[in-house]
């Protein structure tokens, strides 16, 4: 390969990606990035101590003052693309009062914190920023709460189709090569995904690609009545099945 140095300089932090073209290093200029035009893309809570804060949601009480104080909790989990259901409740009373407690006695020893807590209970996509399955960008659906561990990206207005379209985009092969340009092997994280060049779609292209990643979603969230601990559960697989016998 025989590359102009400054090539590099077209993809933020100039990454030695000499194996690909100078046209594909210009789409970081060409394009607008992820975080642009409305979109943003940010990290969430982190508790410092999940075994006080973190549930899976069959063993939290059924109580209705139990549910008042926990929320679906999106952190990471298996690197899939388009639909995962998230088994994890979080507890959170009184907008994070009894976390934001324990960051101020603990702070000395903890982690903790509350980060963008304005996007959480938003519908948007997140995704595992640690795997070696590969990048893998699904739905966040609306009224949960997202981790350190599990990022998330959002649209102005929190618009269905927006996000359906934006979802279908960075799960192509061409999003992921672009991300993988700018970093090592197996991080995928929030800085990365900001700068990563989205393009511009008419009105017909944005239609189609969220008509095809509701699809997406809809097939794989298909797979999930038949799975017990999901909240998508409704029979088990062998009592779905058709026939008299």
């Amino acid at each position: 390969f025989e590359v102009a140095p400054e090539s590099f300089a077209q993809v933020p932090g100039a990454p030695f990606g000499y194996w690909v073209s100078d046209g594909v290093r210009r789409l970081f200029s060409v394009h607008e990035p992820m975080e642009a035009k409305g979109r943003h893309v940010v990290v969430g809570l982190k508790t410092s101590d999940d075994a006080r804060f973190v549930r899976v949601h069959w063993e939290s009480s059924a109580s209705a003052t139990a549910r008042r104080v926990q929320e679906p909790f999106w952190k990471g989990g298996t690197a899939l693309a388009y639909y995962l259901d998230t088994p994890l409740v979080v507890r959170w009373l009184g907008e994070g009062v009894e976390l934001r407690a324990y960051y101020e006695t603990n702070r000395d020893r903890t982690g903790g914190m509350i980060k963008n807590p304005a996007y959480y209970g938003r519908s948007g996509l997140t995704w595992t920023p640690r795997t070696q399955r590969g990048f893998a960008m699904r739905a966040l659906p609306k009224g949960g709460i997202f981790g350190n561990k599990g990022p998330a990206a959002f649209v102005a207005g929190d618009c269905e189709e927006d996000l359906a379209a934006l979802l279908a985009v960075t799960n192509s092969a061409a999003f992921r090569a672009l991300v993988g340009l700018q970093m090592a092997f197996g991080s995928y994280e929030v800085g990365v995904i900001q700068r990563t060049p989205v393009p511009e779609l008419s009105g017909a292209e944005e239609r189609s690609l969220a008509g095809l990643a509701q699809r997406a979603w809809s097939l794989k969230r298909s797979l999930d009545p038949a799975e017990p601990t999901s909240h998508a559960f409704v029979l088990p697989a062998l009592l779905q099945t058709g026939g008299a016998t």
